[in-house]
Protein backbone atom coordinates (compact mmCIF):
# COMPACT_ATOMS: atom_id res chain seq x y z
CA UNK A 1 0.00 0.00 0.00
CA UNK A 2 0.83 3.72 -0.60
CA UNK A 3 2.89 5.61 2.46
CA UNK A 4 -0.32 6.17 4.99
CA UNK A 5 -2.89 4.35 3.94
CA UNK A 6 -2.37 1.78 6.78
CA UNK A 7 -5.34 -0.23 7.23
CA UNK A 8 -6.72 0.23 10.70
CA UNK A 9 -10.06 -1.76 12.20
CA UNK A 10 -11.95 -1.36 15.60
CA UNK A 11 -13.70 -4.50 15.68
CA UNK A 12 -15.12 -5.81 19.13
CA UNK A 13 -17.25 -2.54 21.05
CA UNK A 14 -15.07 0.15 22.07
CA UNK A 15 -15.48 1.87 25.37
CA UNK A 16 -18.04 4.78 25.56
CA UNK A 17 -16.83 7.87 24.99
CA UNK A 18 -13.67 6.24 23.36
CA UNK A 19 -11.85 8.42 20.87
CA UNK A 20 -12.48 6.79 17.46
CA UNK A 21 -9.28 6.83 16.43
CA UNK A 22 -6.79 6.72 19.75
CA UNK A 23 -5.51 10.08 17.93
CA UNK A 24 -6.13 13.33 20.75
CA UNK A 25 -7.53 15.13 17.17
CA UNK A 26 -9.81 12.37 16.10
CA UNK A 27 -12.85 13.24 14.96
CA UNK A 28 -15.10 10.79 15.63
CA UNK A 29 -16.36 8.97 19.43
CA UNK A 30 -17.58 5.50 20.27
CA UNK A 31 -21.56 5.37 21.05
CA UNK A 32 -21.35 1.47 21.41
CA UNK A 33 -24.98 1.54 22.26
CA UNK A 34 -28.20 3.19 20.88
CA UNK A 35 -29.24 4.54 24.37
CA UNK A 36 -25.39 5.86 24.21
CA UNK A 37 -26.35 7.96 21.47
CA UNK A 38 -29.63 9.20 23.00
CA UNK A 39 -28.10 10.41 25.93
CA UNK A 40 -25.75 11.99 24.08
CA UNK A 41 -27.96 13.73 21.97
CA UNK A 42 -29.97 14.55 24.78
CA UNK A 43 -26.76 15.78 26.29
CA UNK A 44 -27.53 14.35 29.28
CA UNK A 45 -25.00 14.66 32.52
CA UNK A 46 -24.30 11.36 33.24
CA UNK A 47 -22.88 11.04 29.43
CA UNK A 48 -21.33 14.37 29.12
CA UNK A 49 -18.82 12.86 31.82
CA UNK A 50 -18.02 10.13 29.71
CA UNK A 51 -18.04 11.58 26.32
CA UNK A 52 -14.76 14.43 26.66
CA UNK A 53 -14.98 14.75 22.55
CA UNK A 54 -16.68 14.22 19.37
CA UNK A 55 -17.24 15.76 15.77
CA UNK A 56 -15.43 19.00 15.84
CA UNK A 57 -18.24 21.62 14.99
CA UNK A 58 -20.75 19.90 16.89
CA UNK A 59 -18.54 19.29 19.93
CA UNK A 60 -15.50 21.72 21.32
CA UNK A 61 -12.64 19.91 21.06
CA UNK A 62 -10.56 19.80 24.56
CA UNK A 63 -7.65 22.09 23.21
CA UNK A 64 -9.93 24.40 22.24
CA UNK A 65 -11.99 24.23 26.06
CA UNK A 66 -8.30 24.50 27.70
CA UNK A 67 -7.12 27.64 25.24
CA UNK A 68 -10.27 29.54 26.05
CA UNK A 69 -9.81 29.17 29.27
CA UNK A 70 -6.71 31.09 29.36
CA UNK A 71 -7.22 33.40 26.94
CA UNK A 72 -10.28 34.17 29.73
CA UNK A 73 -7.62 34.99 32.40
CA UNK A 74 -4.54 36.16 30.27
CA UNK A 75 -7.62 38.87 28.92
CA UNK A 76 -9.39 39.49 31.84
CA UNK A 77 -12.47 38.20 29.93
CA UNK A 78 -13.79 37.27 33.75
CA UNK A 79 -15.56 33.85 33.18
CA UNK A 80 -17.20 34.79 30.43
CA UNK A 81 -18.47 32.12 28.30
CA UNK A 82 -16.67 32.40 24.92
CA UNK A 83 -16.02 31.46 21.16
CA UNK A 84 -13.12 30.95 19.45
CA UNK A 85 -13.05 31.66 15.84
CA UNK A 86 -10.89 31.61 12.96
CA UNK A 87 -10.53 34.96 12.54
CA UNK A 88 -11.51 38.55 13.62
CA UNK A 89 -13.31 38.61 9.96
CA UNK A 90 -15.24 35.34 10.87
CA UNK A 91 -15.80 36.72 14.19
CA UNK A 92 -17.58 39.97 12.54
CA UNK A 93 -19.99 38.00 10.76
CA UNK A 94 -20.59 36.29 13.15
CA UNK A 95 -21.42 39.24 15.83
CA UNK A 96 -23.55 40.21 12.89
CA UNK A 97 -25.40 37.47 12.38
CA UNK A 98 -25.70 36.50 16.26
CA UNK A 99 -26.62 39.83 17.37
CA UNK A 100 -23.31 40.50 19.41
CA UNK A 101 -21.53 44.10 19.29
CA UNK A 102 -17.94 43.97 18.06
CA UNK A 103 -16.43 45.25 20.74
CA UNK A 104 -16.87 41.52 22.13
CA UNK A 105 -13.91 40.40 20.02
CA UNK A 106 -10.60 40.52 21.29
CA UNK A 107 -7.48 39.33 19.14
CA UNK A 108 -5.71 36.52 20.53
CA UNK A 109 -2.58 35.34 18.71
CA UNK A 110 -3.75 35.20 15.29
CA UNK A 111 -7.44 33.69 16.71
CA UNK A 112 -10.72 35.95 17.82
CA UNK A 113 -12.00 35.11 20.88
CA UNK A 114 -16.08 36.42 21.10
CA UNK A 115 -17.39 36.59 24.46
CA UNK A 116 -20.82 35.79 24.76
CA UNK A 117 -23.57 37.63 26.47
CA UNK A 118 -25.93 36.20 29.30
CA UNK A 119 -28.47 35.50 26.70
CA UNK A 120 -29.59 32.17 25.54
CA UNK A 121 -31.36 32.66 21.97
CA UNK A 122 -28.04 34.72 21.05
CA UNK A 123 -26.05 32.14 22.40
CA UNK A 124 -27.24 29.67 20.18
CA UNK A 125 -27.54 31.84 16.90
CA UNK A 126 -23.25 32.81 17.94
CA UNK A 127 -22.86 28.65 18.06
CA UNK A 128 -25.10 27.93 15.10
CA UNK A 129 -22.97 30.39 13.11
CA UNK A 130 -19.89 28.83 14.07
CA UNK A 131 -20.92 25.47 13.10
CA UNK A 132 -22.58 25.68 10.30
CA UNK A 133 -19.99 28.25 9.01
CA UNK A 134 -16.83 26.03 9.41
CA UNK A 135 -15.12 29.42 11.26
CA UNK A 136 -14.02 27.62 14.01
CA UNK A 137 -10.31 26.68 14.89
CA UNK A 138 -9.04 23.35 14.55
CA UNK A 139 -7.41 20.91 17.80
CA UNK A 140 -3.98 21.26 16.41
CA UNK A 141 -4.23 25.25 15.86
CA UNK A 142 -5.23 25.00 19.54
CA UNK A 143 -2.50 22.78 20.66
CA UNK A 144 -0.18 25.51 19.19
CA UNK A 145 -1.25 28.09 20.55
CA UNK A 146 -1.27 26.35 24.28
CA UNK A 147 2.76 25.38 23.41
CA UNK A 148 3.16 28.73 22.53
CA UNK A 149 1.88 30.41 25.89
CA UNK A 150 4.01 27.71 27.79
CA UNK A 151 0.47 25.84 28.76
CA UNK A 152 1.53 22.76 27.20
CA UNK A 153 5.39 21.59 27.05
CA UNK A 154 5.25 20.27 23.56
CA UNK A 155 3.09 18.52 20.75
CA UNK A 156 1.35 15.30 21.56
CA UNK A 157 2.73 12.65 19.77
CA UNK A 158 1.14 11.52 16.27
CA UNK A 159 2.35 9.85 12.84
CA UNK A 160 4.52 11.42 10.48
CA UNK A 161 3.59 14.09 8.51
CA UNK A 162 4.47 15.36 5.09
CA UNK A 163 7.53 17.24 5.08
CA UNK A 164 7.45 19.86 2.43
CA UNK A 165 4.73 22.50 0.96
CA UNK A 166 1.82 20.61 1.87
CA UNK A 167 -1.10 23.61 1.07
CA UNK A 168 0.77 23.03 -2.60
CA UNK A 169 0.54 18.72 -2.53
CA UNK A 170 -3.20 18.97 -1.52
CA UNK A 171 -3.80 20.93 -4.19
CA UNK A 172 -1.83 19.66 -6.79
CA UNK A 173 -3.09 16.06 -5.80
CA UNK A 174 -6.97 16.99 -5.99
CA UNK A 175 -6.36 18.99 -8.84
CA UNK A 176 -5.18 15.77 -10.83
CA UNK A 177 -8.03 13.86 -9.11
CA UNK A 178 -10.53 16.52 -10.46
CA UNK A 179 -9.25 16.94 -14.00
CA UNK A 180 -8.00 20.50 -13.08
CA UNK A 181 -4.93 22.50 -12.61
CA UNK A 182 -4.32 22.91 -8.35
CA UNK A 183 -4.43 26.81 -8.95
CA UNK A 184 -8.22 25.89 -9.21
CA UNK A 185 -8.78 24.11 -5.70
CA UNK A 186 -9.09 26.48 -2.90
CA UNK A 187 -8.91 25.23 0.82
CA UNK A 188 -10.39 25.54 4.01
CA UNK A 189 -10.38 24.26 7.96
CA UNK A 190 -13.51 23.09 7.46
CA UNK A 191 -15.51 21.19 4.75
CA UNK A 192 -18.46 23.76 5.60
CA UNK A 193 -16.33 26.78 5.22
CA UNK A 194 -15.73 25.67 1.76
CA UNK A 195 -19.48 25.28 0.98
CA UNK A 196 -20.27 28.47 3.29
CA UNK A 197 -17.64 30.25 1.16
CA UNK A 198 -19.23 28.91 -2.24
CA UNK A 199 -22.61 30.26 -1.10
CA UNK A 200 -21.63 33.48 -0.03
CA UNK A 201 -19.50 33.97 -3.52
CA UNK A 202 -22.70 33.46 -5.92
CA UNK A 203 -24.70 35.03 -3.30
CA UNK A 204 -22.61 38.58 -4.10
CA UNK A 205 -21.63 37.74 -7.79
CA UNK A 206 -25.25 36.85 -8.77
CA UNK A 207 -26.68 40.39 -6.61
CA UNK A 208 -25.95 42.70 -9.70
CA UNK A 209 -28.54 40.16 -11.70
CA UNK A 210 -31.05 40.37 -8.69
CA UNK A 211 -30.81 36.68 -8.33
CA UNK A 212 -31.37 35.61 -4.47
CA UNK A 213 -33.28 32.32 -4.55
CA UNK A 214 -31.30 29.15 -3.90
CA UNK A 215 -32.52 25.84 -4.71
CA UNK A 216 -31.53 23.13 -2.47
CA UNK A 217 -31.66 19.63 -4.79
CA UNK A 218 -32.50 16.51 -2.47
CA UNK A 219 -32.19 15.70 1.16
CA UNK A 220 -28.65 17.08 1.92
CA UNK A 221 -26.26 16.97 4.55
CA UNK A 222 -27.63 18.75 7.76
CA UNK A 223 -25.59 21.50 7.92
CA UNK A 224 -25.83 22.18 4.17
CA UNK A 225 -29.48 22.33 4.34
CA UNK A 226 -29.18 24.69 7.78
CA UNK A 227 -26.95 26.68 6.59
CA UNK A 228 -29.27 27.75 3.25
CA UNK A 229 -32.08 27.47 5.47
CA UNK A 230 -30.35 29.90 8.12
CA UNK A 231 -27.22 31.91 7.04
CA UNK A 232 -28.87 33.88 4.22
CA UNK A 233 -29.66 37.93 3.85
CA UNK A 234 -33.21 39.02 4.71
CA UNK A 235 -34.03 39.59 0.80
CA UNK A 236 -32.90 35.76 -0.13
CA UNK A 237 -35.33 33.27 -0.83
CA UNK A 238 -35.01 29.40 -0.41
CA UNK A 239 -36.35 26.64 -2.31
CA UNK A 240 -36.46 22.84 -0.70
CA UNK A 241 -36.74 19.79 -3.55
CA UNK A 242 -36.25 17.05 -1.02
CA UNK A 243 -35.50 14.12 -3.65
CA UNK A 244 -32.73 14.21 -6.55
CA UNK A 245 -35.40 12.22 -9.02
CA UNK A 246 -38.17 15.03 -8.58
CA UNK A 247 -36.61 16.41 -11.95
CA UNK A 248 -39.87 17.62 -12.62
CA UNK A 249 -40.93 19.57 -9.57
CA UNK A 250 -37.78 21.23 -10.21
CA UNK A 251 -38.31 22.24 -13.61
CA UNK A 252 -41.74 23.48 -12.98
CA UNK A 253 -40.13 25.70 -10.43
CA UNK A 254 -37.43 26.73 -12.53
CA UNK A 255 -40.27 28.01 -15.15
CA UNK A 256 -41.35 30.12 -12.56
CA UNK A 257 -38.77 31.23 -10.93
CA UNK A 258 -35.55 30.99 -12.78
CA UNK A 259 -34.81 34.38 -13.78
CA UNK A 260 -34.52 34.93 -9.83
CA UNK A 261 -32.14 31.72 -8.78
CA UNK A 262 -28.89 32.44 -8.09
CA UNK A 263 -27.81 28.97 -7.39
CA UNK A 264 -28.70 25.35 -6.76
CA UNK A 265 -26.94 22.83 -4.47
CA UNK A 266 -26.98 19.40 -4.66
CA UNK A 267 -24.96 15.91 -3.86
CA UNK A 268 -23.26 13.50 -5.54
CA UNK A 269 -24.48 10.96 -4.53
CA UNK A 270 -27.20 12.47 -1.61
CA UNK A 271 -26.42 11.84 1.95
CA UNK A 272 -28.06 9.67 3.72
CA UNK A 273 -30.18 8.33 0.75
CA UNK A 274 -27.29 7.70 -1.80
CA UNK A 275 -29.28 9.09 -4.60
CA UNK A 276 -27.76 10.74 -7.68
CA UNK A 277 -29.59 13.29 -9.43
CA UNK A 278 -29.31 13.81 -13.70
CA UNK A 279 -26.63 15.77 -13.24
CA UNK A 280 -26.31 16.49 -17.36
CA UNK A 281 -29.82 17.44 -17.18
CA UNK A 282 -28.83 19.93 -14.28
CA UNK A 283 -25.82 21.51 -16.46
CA UNK A 284 -28.36 22.09 -19.67
CA UNK A 285 -30.98 24.30 -16.71
CA UNK A 286 -28.50 25.92 -15.05
CA UNK A 287 -27.41 27.00 -18.46
CA UNK A 288 -30.49 27.94 -19.69
CA UNK A 289 -31.27 29.90 -16.89
CA UNK A 290 -28.23 31.16 -15.79
CA UNK A 291 -27.93 29.63 -12.14
CA UNK A 292 -24.32 28.41 -10.61
CA UNK A 293 -24.43 24.27 -9.88
CA UNK A 294 -22.42 23.56 -6.59
CA UNK A 295 -22.28 19.55 -6.28
CA UNK A 296 -21.09 18.24 -2.81
CA UNK A 297 -18.79 15.36 -3.79
CA UNK A 298 -17.88 14.38 -0.67
CA UNK A 299 -19.66 10.69 -0.68
CA UNK A 300 -18.76 10.32 -4.26
CA UNK A 301 -14.89 11.24 -4.51
CA UNK A 302 -13.49 12.44 -7.17
CA UNK A 303 -11.82 8.75 -7.87
CA UNK A 304 -14.92 7.62 -8.23
CA UNK A 305 -17.35 10.23 -10.12
CA UNK A 306 -16.55 12.95 -13.01
CA UNK A 307 -18.76 15.38 -11.90
CA UNK A 308 -16.59 19.17 -12.27
CA UNK A 309 -17.55 19.28 -15.92
CA UNK A 310 -21.26 19.50 -15.24
CA UNK A 311 -20.39 21.97 -12.00
CA UNK A 312 -19.58 25.49 -12.16
CA UNK A 313 -18.03 24.83 -8.81
CA UNK A 314 -17.21 20.91 -6.42
CA UNK A 315 -17.22 21.10 -2.82
CA UNK A 316 -15.61 18.34 -0.54
CA UNK A 317 -14.93 17.16 2.83
CA UNK A 318 -11.24 16.00 3.09
CA UNK A 319 -12.00 15.40 6.73
CA UNK A 320 -13.38 12.42 5.26
CA UNK A 321 -11.94 9.97 1.90
CA UNK A 322 -9.33 12.34 1.25
CA UNK A 323 -7.84 11.87 4.58
CA UNK A 324 -9.29 8.64 5.81
CA UNK A 325 -7.40 8.83 9.18
CA UNK A 326 -10.52 10.67 10.98
CA UNK A 327 -8.15 12.75 12.47
CA UNK A 328 -7.96 16.23 10.63
CA UNK A 329 -10.90 18.33 9.86
CA UNK A 330 -11.00 20.24 6.00
CA UNK A 331 -12.57 21.00 3.31
CA UNK A 332 -12.07 22.15 -0.36
CA UNK A 333 -13.66 24.36 -3.18
CA UNK A 334 -12.77 23.05 -6.52
CA UNK A 335 -13.60 25.47 -9.79
CA UNK A 336 -14.24 24.73 -13.06
CA UNK A 337 -11.79 27.33 -15.51
CA UNK A 338 -14.72 26.28 -17.74
CA UNK A 339 -17.49 28.03 -15.87
CA UNK A 340 -18.82 31.24 -16.76
CA UNK A 341 -18.27 32.45 -13.11
CA UNK A 342 -14.82 30.79 -12.49
CA UNK A 343 -13.00 34.06 -12.70
CA UNK A 344 -15.85 35.60 -10.22
CA UNK A 345 -16.02 32.78 -8.32
CA UNK A 346 -11.53 32.70 -7.74
CA UNK A 347 -11.45 36.31 -7.10
CA UNK A 348 -14.52 36.27 -4.24
CA UNK A 349 -13.74 32.62 -2.72
CA UNK A 350 -10.31 34.14 -0.59
CA UNK A 351 -13.14 36.73 1.14
CA UNK A 352 -15.12 34.07 3.08
CA UNK A 353 -12.71 30.93 3.22
CA UNK A 354 -10.24 30.85 5.94
CA UNK A 355 -7.18 28.94 5.76
CA UNK A 356 -6.24 25.85 6.91
CA UNK A 357 -3.57 25.36 10.21
CA UNK A 358 -0.57 24.09 8.69
CA UNK A 359 -0.13 20.64 10.97
CA UNK A 360 -3.23 20.12 9.74
CA UNK A 361 -2.25 20.54 5.88
CA UNK A 362 1.27 18.99 6.95
CA UNK A 363 -0.93 15.70 7.91
CA UNK A 364 -3.63 15.75 5.50
CA UNK A 365 -0.46 16.00 2.76
CA UNK A 366 0.71 12.77 4.39
CA UNK A 367 -2.61 10.93 3.79
CA UNK A 368 -3.85 12.23 0.59
CA UNK A 369 -1.22 10.59 -1.63
CA UNK A 370 -2.85 6.87 -0.87
CA UNK A 371 -6.29 8.86 -1.47
CA UNK A 372 -7.21 6.59 -5.19
CA UNK A 373 -5.65 3.21 -3.40
CA UNK A 374 -7.91 3.48 -0.24
CA UNK A 375 -10.84 4.38 -2.68
CA UNK A 376 -10.29 1.47 -4.48
CA UNK A 377 -10.22 -0.90 -1.75
CA UNK A 378 -13.36 1.01 -0.20
CA UNK A 379 -15.57 -0.14 -3.43
CA UNK A 380 -14.05 -3.32 -3.01
CA UNK A 381 -15.63 -4.00 0.40
CA UNK A 382 -19.25 -2.09 -0.60
CA UNK A 383 -19.41 -4.08 -3.14
CA UNK A 384 -19.66 -7.56 -1.19
CA UNK A 385 -21.30 -5.73 1.51
CA UNK A 386 -24.02 -5.00 0.11
CA UNK A 387 -24.21 -7.77 -1.88
CA UNK A 388 -24.84 -9.44 1.54
CA UNK A 389 -26.97 -7.07 2.90
CA UNK A 390 -29.10 -7.31 -0.05
CA UNK A 391 -29.58 -11.38 0.93
CA UNK A 392 -30.24 -10.90 4.53
CA UNK A 393 -33.56 -11.37 5.44
CA UNK A 394 -33.14 -8.85 8.29
CA UNK A 395 -32.51 -5.78 5.61
CA UNK A 396 -35.51 -4.40 4.01
CA UNK A 397 -33.47 -2.19 1.86
CA UNK A 398 -30.36 -1.68 0.96
CA UNK A 399 -29.81 2.67 -0.32
CA UNK A 400 -26.01 3.14 -2.36
CA UNK A 401 -24.89 4.63 -4.67
CA UNK A 402 -25.85 2.24 -7.54
CA UNK A 403 -29.70 1.69 -6.04
CA UNK A 404 -32.02 1.00 -9.21
CA UNK A 405 -33.94 4.80 -8.85
CA UNK A 406 -30.80 6.38 -9.74
CA UNK A 407 -28.51 4.20 -11.33
CA UNK A 408 -28.54 5.80 -14.62
CA UNK A 409 -27.89 8.73 -13.41
CA UNK A 410 -25.28 7.87 -10.91
CA UNK A 411 -23.62 5.65 -14.46
CA UNK A 412 -23.62 8.84 -16.19
CA UNK A 413 -20.82 10.30 -13.45
CA UNK A 414 -19.15 7.20 -12.76
CA UNK A 415 -15.67 6.84 -13.88
CA UNK A 416 -15.74 2.83 -14.07
CA UNK A 417 -17.94 -0.05 -13.41
CA UNK A 418 -18.24 -0.43 -9.50
CA UNK A 419 -17.28 2.30 -7.74
CA UNK A 420 -19.79 3.25 -5.45
CA UNK A 421 -18.06 4.72 -2.55
CA UNK A 422 -18.05 3.50 0.69
CA UNK A 423 -21.39 4.30 2.11
CA UNK A 424 -24.71 2.41 2.56
CA UNK A 425 -27.78 2.96 4.55
CA UNK A 426 -29.58 0.09 5.86
CA UNK A 427 -33.89 -0.13 6.41
CA UNK A 428 -34.18 -2.84 8.76
CA UNK A 429 -36.80 -5.42 9.30
CA UNK A 430 -35.60 -6.22 12.70
CA UNK A 431 -35.71 -2.59 15.75
CA UNK A 432 -32.61 -0.84 14.96
CA UNK A 433 -31.03 -1.61 18.70
CA UNK A 434 -30.98 -5.39 17.98
CA UNK A 435 -28.61 -4.80 15.24
CA UNK A 436 -26.66 -1.54 16.23
CA UNK A 437 -26.16 -2.70 19.85
CA UNK A 438 -24.66 -5.66 19.21
CA UNK A 439 -22.36 -4.82 15.74
CA UNK A 440 -18.86 -5.43 16.83
CA UNK A 441 -17.73 -2.19 14.72
CA UNK A 442 -16.69 1.10 15.88
CA UNK A 443 -20.11 2.89 15.87
CA UNK A 444 -19.84 7.12 15.96
CA UNK A 445 -20.50 10.12 13.99
CA UNK A 446 -18.70 10.60 10.77
CA UNK A 447 -17.75 8.72 7.77
CA UNK A 448 -15.10 8.05 5.06
CA UNK A 449 -12.50 6.93 7.26
CA UNK A 450 -9.93 3.86 6.89
CA UNK A 451 -11.84 2.03 9.39
CA UNK A 452 -15.60 1.02 9.02
CA UNK A 453 -17.87 3.03 11.07
CA UNK A 454 -21.98 2.48 11.84
CA UNK A 455 -24.19 5.15 12.82
CA UNK A 456 -28.12 5.53 13.06
CA UNK A 457 -27.45 8.63 11.04
CA UNK A 458 -30.80 10.91 11.64
CA UNK A 459 -30.37 10.24 15.16
CA UNK A 460 -26.86 12.18 15.01
CA UNK A 461 -27.72 14.89 12.93
CA UNK A 462 -31.45 15.17 13.25
CA UNK A 463 -32.38 14.19 16.58
CA UNK A 464 -34.84 16.86 16.69
CA UNK A 465 -37.15 15.21 14.14
CA UNK A 466 -35.98 11.67 15.50
CA UNK A 467 -37.08 12.10 18.97
CA UNK A 468 -41.29 13.27 18.35
CA UNK A 469 -43.30 11.31 16.58
CA UNK A 470 -44.51 14.57 14.48
CA UNK A 471 -40.50 15.09 13.58
CA UNK A 472 -40.50 10.71 12.65
CA UNK A 473 -44.02 11.27 10.05
CA UNK A 474 -42.23 14.74 8.62
CA UNK A 475 -38.92 12.07 7.73
CA UNK A 476 -41.16 9.16 6.28
CA UNK A 477 -42.95 11.68 3.98
CA UNK A 478 -39.56 13.03 2.82
CA UNK A 479 -38.67 9.43 2.18
CA UNK A 480 -36.06 8.63 5.35
CA UNK A 481 -37.04 5.79 7.47
CA UNK A 482 -36.21 7.67 10.77
CA UNK A 483 -34.10 3.96 12.28
CA UNK A 484 -31.84 4.04 8.98
CA UNK A 485 -28.54 3.02 9.46
CA UNK A 486 -25.48 4.36 7.70
CA UNK A 487 -22.39 2.21 7.39
CA UNK A 488 -18.86 3.67 6.31
CA UNK A 489 -17.19 0.83 4.36
CA UNK A 490 -13.36 0.95 5.38
CA UNK A 491 -10.48 -0.99 4.69
CA UNK A 492 -10.56 -3.94 6.57
CA UNK A 493 -10.43 -7.44 5.17
CA UNK A 494 -13.91 -8.09 3.30
CA UNK A 495 -14.04 -11.30 5.18
CA UNK A 496 -13.77 -9.98 8.84
CA UNK A 497 -16.20 -7.30 7.49
CA UNK A 498 -19.10 -10.15 6.51
CA UNK A 499 -18.40 -11.91 9.46
CA UNK A 500 -18.90 -9.17 11.73
CA UNK A 501 -22.76 -8.34 10.05
CA UNK A 502 -23.32 -11.91 9.91
CA UNK A 503 -23.63 -11.99 13.63
CA UNK A 504 -26.32 -9.57 13.68
CA UNK A 505 -27.98 -10.07 10.45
Amino acid sequence: MAEGAHPVSFYGNLPCGARIPSSVHAVSVSLPLLSDLIAYEEQRPEMLEKVHSGYPRFHTHPFVSRLLQFADVKLGLRGQPTLAVASVRSATLLCDYAGIPTSAITSFHDTAIVSLPDNPEVVKRAKSFLQHTGSGISSRRAEDLLIAENVFPGLMQEEETFNGDAETEVRDVLGRAYGTEGRYVHLGPFGMNALYAVYRSYTQIQEPSARREWIQFGWLFMDTIETLRKLHSPNVENHAIHSTLHMEALETLLRDRGKHVAGLFTEVPSNPLMQTPDVERLRELADQYGFALIIDATLGTPHNVDVLRYADAVVESLTKYASGSADLMMGAVVVNPRSRFAGALQEQLPRFLERPWPRDLARLAFRIGSYKERIQRVNKNTMALVDFFSRSKAVKRVRWAYEAQSLRNFEKVHRAPQSPGGIMTLELNVPLDTVYDRLRLAKGPSLGADFTLVGPYLYHAHYALVSTEEGRAYLRDKGLDPNLLRVSAGLEETSGLLAAFSEVL
